[in-house]
């Protein structure tokens, strides 16, 4: 339809062009005027010279002489207005003005064909397609890929159409086309956050959930701009749980779960932890902390579980978790320590402190709700250790 109502407007604007030079205007018009004025006068002086003979003003002579005197002017009238080197110069002229409108017309439409995009139109909202529900939207999704691989086979340099096609192929289940074209559109434009996550994926699913050199190195690319990026976390996780490093699935499924996560997700989070942390076991030391809220904990709030030295410093263990339902049962140990060369089981003494933060930050703030342990000797420890925390608002709030 494009094509058909451009080339109808093209058709037009160039036979009204061809229409208006072929008319008698300019100075053809102002000749053809001319001449039929010194015609008219020509023929009303002969008319006059008869009258005046007629009545015996002029003599026959004379009035032949004058006869033939106003004809060599109509003559030499004409051949001013009828020059053929200026009629052949008109012509010429009119040609061109002519064919300049075609010459035009089809510059124009080479130019939009090998620069333009006529295709653009075919591909208008093509984002919306990240939205569609591969089980209910398989016939739409399957279009968008028809229209989107025609689209990269004529126009290789389209990164955003590759990346539209991976994320259809990505839903269309066909992971190894996916993560081919998530790798054309890298080669484009180098890494991106948000095509590192879709081509990570791709690849994690093609390679039935194994981590390879590639796709680990993608993953690290996406934890250098997230370093708490909830879903590879939870990959990293599920490939330490295939190599029974429990240790490391259960430090790196508590740093998923103290990012923002939705209902569902945490739940699996939480019940992948406490799977990895049966299969662990328990470490030494470990402190158990059962926490509660005397009243309904303030919404949005974030919590933290802090094992530190006594009376303050850098911490040994820490646990986060954003929008937490207490009453909840945190455990800190070496798995969750903030670093290795600062362990908890290499502390002789610790205090604990429990923060409900309003503010998200882990240093204390006015309103917080706070529970603070008085001081653990962690050196005869032996088996976890289980603490009450009951969390209320401060005095005076």
């Amino acid at each position: 339809m494009f094509y058909l109502a451009a080339g109808a407007l093209l058709l037009i604007a160039v036979a009204l062009v061809i229409w208006a030079l072929l008319r008698p205007v300019g100075s053809l018009a102002k000749t053809a005027v001319r001449q039929e004025t010194v015609r008219a006068l020509y023929q009303d002086r002969l008319e006059e010279l008869a009258l005046e003979a007629s009545a015996g003003q002029v003599a026959l002579e004379d009035r032949a002489e004058m006869e033939a005197e106003l004809g060599s002017v109509l003559l030499a009238d004409y051949a001013d207005q009828t020059d053929p080197a200026a009629a052949a110069g008109g012509s010429a002229n009119r040609k061109l003005l002519i064919v300049l409108p075609v010459l035009c017309a089809a510059m124009a439409v080479w130019l939009y064909l090998t620069i333009g995009d006529p295709q653009a139109d075919t591909l208008r909202d093509g984002r919306s397609l990240l939205s569609l529900n591969p089980h209910g939207d398989t016939a739409e999704l399957e279009d968008w890929q028809n229209r989107l691989a025609e689209r990269v086979a004529g126009r290789p340099g389209d990164t955003e159409s590759w990346y539209l096609l991976g994320h259809t192929r990505l839903l269309l289940g066909e992971y190894q086309r996916a993560s081919e074209a998530f790798a054309v559109a890298h080669s484009q434009v180098g890494p991106d956050p948000g095509l590192d996550m879709a081509w990570l994926q791709a690849r994690y699913m093609a390679g039935g959930g194994s981590v390879d050199p590639l796709t680990r190195e993608i993953a690290q690319r996406v934890l250098e701009q997230n370093p708490n990026q909830p879903l590879v976390l939870e990959l990293f996780a599920i490939d330490a749980f295939r190599q029974e490093n429990y240790r490391e699935a259960v430090s790196l499924l508590n740093r998923a779960l103290s990012g923002s996560v939705g209902e569902n997700q945490r739940n699996a989070l939480s019940a992948g932890l406490s799977e990895a942390r049966k299969r662990l076991g328990d470490l030494t030391p470990s402190l158990d902390i059962n926490i509660a809220a005397a009243t309904s904990a303030p919404a949005g709030a974030t919590l933290f579980v802090i094992a530190r030295p006594v009376g303050g410093g850098m911490p040994y263990a820490v646990v986060r978790r954003a929008a937490p339902q207490l009453p909840l049962t945190v455990r800190l140990d070496d798995a969750v320590s903030m670093n290795p060369a600062l362990a908890l089981s290499a502390a002789g003494e610790v205090e604990v402190v429990v923060r409900l933060s309003l503010s998200g930050a882990p240093m204390a703030h006015p309103g917080d709700w706070q529970w603070q342990s008085p001081t653990i000797s962690l050196e005869a420890l032996d088996a976890p250790v289980s603490l009450q925390a009951t969390l209320s608002p401060p005095v005076g709030s």
